[in-house]
C-alpha cells in the first residue's frame, strides 16, 4: 500500500511538472505559426502579422443559436444588414473577402465585450443572454466562433482573439479553458490577447506588479496545458503599463501595443523596442479622417510611415484599428476605419458588394512589404512628446543596490487637481527631464523590472532661466496650461515639406522655469 501510495505521489508530481513547463515541440513542420529569433514563423519562413481589427456583434436565431455577426456600424450605419446564419455567413464572406484582397493576412477579433447582471456573465445575443457558466449556452458561443474561424480559414486569415481576461471570475476561467481546449489544434487561431489595455479598464484599481505577474502566469500555465500550439499576449495602451502591468516581467509569448496619437507614435515605439526585451508588434494604431478636417491623404501618410517606424525597430506586426467607420464614441473612435460609409465596393473577384468607399490607406496595404528598413534613432521628442514649454523638472533615477543609472525608466507627473498628466523617460545616465505646462504635484515612477515609485512632492524649488527663484505658486495661470494631448495638434510640429515624424529640432527642449527633484531609487525585481 505504501508502495502504491508513493508510486501516485511521484506520478503527480511528475504531471504537475509537466503543467509548469511548456513542452518544446517542432512547429515548423506544422500550419501554426511560432515564434523565433524575435519574428513570427510559418513553415520555417518569416510570418509578418498585417492586422485589422475587426469588432463583431452577436445574434441568436429562432433555433438559439449563438451567431458571430459584424458590428451593426459595418456596411450600414447603425442598422443590422443580415439576419440568421445564412445571410450572415454572407456578409462576413464579403467583408473577409474584402480584407484579404487589400493584403492583409490577419484579424483581431475583438470578443471580449461580456456583459453583467445579477445572474452573472453573458454575452448578449440579439434578444437573448447567452450566459458563461451555462454549459449549453457556453457550448453555443464555442459553435459560433468555431464557424468565425471557418469563414477566416476560407479567406487565408489568421486570428488573434482578444478575450476577456478570466481574473478572479471562476466561471469565466472555466469558460476560458473550454475555448483554449476546443481550438487547440486550429492554426487558424495563432494567438490569444488575454486582456485588452489593462492600464484602462483592469476592474482592480490599484494592483502591484506582483500581482499582474501572478495573474499572467496562470495565464501562461492555462495555455500551456491546454493551447500548447498557440502564442499568447495582452494589449498594452502604452508604456504606462509598466506601474502595474509591466511588459518586461510578465510572462507573454509577446508584446501587443496600441499607439495613436502622432506625436506620441515615434517615442513609444522606439520605448518599447529598447526596453522591453520581448518580441513586440502594434495591435492597435490609427488616424482617424473624415476626408475634410482631416484629409485621407494624411491618413494615407501616417499608415505608412507607422509601418516603416515598425520594421525600422524590429517589430514583428502590425496593426490597425479598425475596419470600418463607426457611429458611435468621439471623433477619433468614428473615424479610424479603412472603409467609409458612402457608395459602394464590390470585391475583386466580383463576388460581393459591401457599402462603404475603401479609404486610400486602404489601398496601401500591399504597397508596404516593399519597405527595406533603416536603422533607427531616437526620436526628437522622445523626452518631451507633445511640446511642453513652461517648466522642466529634472532628476536622476538609480538602482537602489548598484548606486548604477536606470535607462528607459518611466517617469509620470499630474498637475495638482489631477486633471493633465505628462511623461517622460530616463536617458543612458539616469537622467529625466520632465516638461509641463504647469506646476507637477504627484508623481508615479518605475522602468521595466523594477519597482515602482508614487508620491506627491510639492516642495520642488523652481527658478527661471537665469537663476532667480520663484515659487510654484507664482506658476500657475501660464500660457496653455491646462492644455492636454488630446488638444496638441502635431502640425505646428512638423517640418515644412518634411514627412508626418519630421519634427522641428527647436521644438521640444524649450523652458521658462526649472526645477530639480533629486535622486530617486529603484529596486530591480527581474
Amino acid at each position: 500500500m505504501r508502495r502504491n501510495r508513493l508510486l501516485f505521489f511521484f506520478l503527480l508530481c511528475l504531471f504537475l511538472a509537466s503543467c509548469q513547463k511548456k513542452k518544446d515541440v517542432d512547429l515548423s513542420k506544422s500550419n501554426f505559426i511560432y515564434l523565433k529569433d524575435n519574428e513570427f514563423k510559418l513553415h520555417g519562413e518569416t510570418f509578418f502579422p498585417m492586422m485589422l481589427n475587426w469588432v463583431p456583434s452577436f445574434q441568436c436565431d429562432e433555433n438559439g443559436k449563438f451567431i458571430v455577426a459584424p458590428d451593426v456600424d459595418y456596411d450600414s450605419v447603425g442598422y443590422v444588414d443580415a439576419y440568421g446564419k445564412a445571410p450572415v455567413t454572407e456578409q462576413i464572406n464579403g467583408q473577409f473577402q474584402l480584407i484579404s484582397e487589400l493584403g492583409f493576412n490577419t484579424l483581431r477579433v475583438c470578443c471580449n465585450r461580456i456583459a453583467r447582471d445579477d445572474h452573472g456573465l453573458y454575452y448578449q445575443g440579439g434578444n437573448r443572454k447567452f450566459r458563461i457558466g451555462n454549459e449549453a449556452d457556453e457550448s453555443a458561443i464555442i459553435e459560433g466562433l468555431s464557424e468565425l474561424m471557418e469563414l477566416a480559414r476560407a479567406h487565408d486569415l489568421r486570428v488573434m482573439l482578444l478575450i476577456h481576461g478570466p481574473i478572479g471570475e471562476p466561471t469565466l476561467e472555466s469558460f476560458t479553458i473550454r475555448l483554449l481546449q476546443h481550438f487547440s489544434n486550429d492554426p487558424t487561431l495563432f494567438a490569444y490577447d488575454f486582456m485588452n489595455e489593462p492600464l484602462y479598464f483592469d476592474p482592480v484599481e490599484k494592483r502591484t506588479k506582483t500581482d499582474a505577474v501572478k495573474i499572467v502566469d496562470k495565464w501562461r500555465k492555462m495555455m500551456w496545458q491546454y493551447a500548447p500550439n498557440q502564442l499568447f499576449t495582452i494589449g498594452f495602451s502604452e508604456p504606462l503599463e509598466v506601474f502595474e502591468w509591466d511588459p518586461a516581467m510578465l510572462a507573454v509569448d509577446f508584446v501587443e501595443f496600441h499607439t495613436y496619437h502622432p506625436l506620441r507614435v515615434p517615442s513609444e515605439i522606439y520605448w518599447y523596442s529598447r526596453y522591453v526585451d520581448k518580441p513586440w508588434m502594434i495591435g492597435e494604431t490609427a488616424l482617424p479622417a473624415d476626408g475634410d478636417s482631416i484629409t485621407y491623404e494624411e491618413q494615407t501618410e501616417f499608415m505608412v510611415a507607422v509601418y516603416q517606424l515598425v520594421r525600422d525597430a524590429g517589430g514583428c506586426g502590425f496593426g490597425w484599428w479598425a475596419y470600418q467607420d463607426i457611429s458611435k464614441g468621439n471623433f477619433e473612435a468614428q473615424y479610424t476605419g479603412l472603409l467609409n460609409h458612402e457608395g459602394r465596393t464590390t470585391t475583386a473577384d466580383g463576388r460581393y458588394t459591401l457599402q462603404g468607399t475603401v479609404k486610400p490607406a486602404a489601398l496601401k496595404v500591399k504597397e508596404l512589404s516593399l519597405y527595406h528598413p533603416r536603422p533607427t534613432k531616437r526620436p526628437i521628442n522622445f523626452y518631451n512628446m507633445l511640446g511642453y514649454k513652461n517648466i522642466r523638472i529634472t532628476g536622476t533615477i538609480l538602482d537602489m543596490r548598484t548606486r548604477q543609472p536606470i535607462e528607459g525608466a518611466v517617469v509620470r507627473g499630474w498637475s495638482e487637481w489631477w486633471n493633465i498628466g505628462m511623461n517622460t523617460y530616463t536617458d543612458e545616465n539616469g537622467r529625466f527631464t520632465l516638461y509641463c505646462n504647469q506646476p507637477c504635484m504627484h508623481f508615479e515612477v518605475s522602468a521595466p523590472g523594477t519597482s515602482k515609485l508614487k508620491f506627491n512632492k510639492r516642495d520642488i524649488r523652481y527658478r527661471t532661466a537665469d537663476g532667480r527663484p520663484v515659487s510654484a505658486s507664482d506658476l500657475y495661470g501660464l500660457t496653455d496650461s491646462e492644455l492636454e494631448y488630446h488638444h496638441i495638434s502635431h502640425h505646428p510640429f512638423r517640418k515644412e515639406g518634411g514627412g508626418i515624424f519630421d519634427f522641428k529640432e527647436d521644438a521640444f527642449g524649450q523652458w521658462c522655469y526649472t526645477g530639480d527633484m533629486g535622486t530617486l531609487l529603484l529596486v530591480k525585481e527581474r
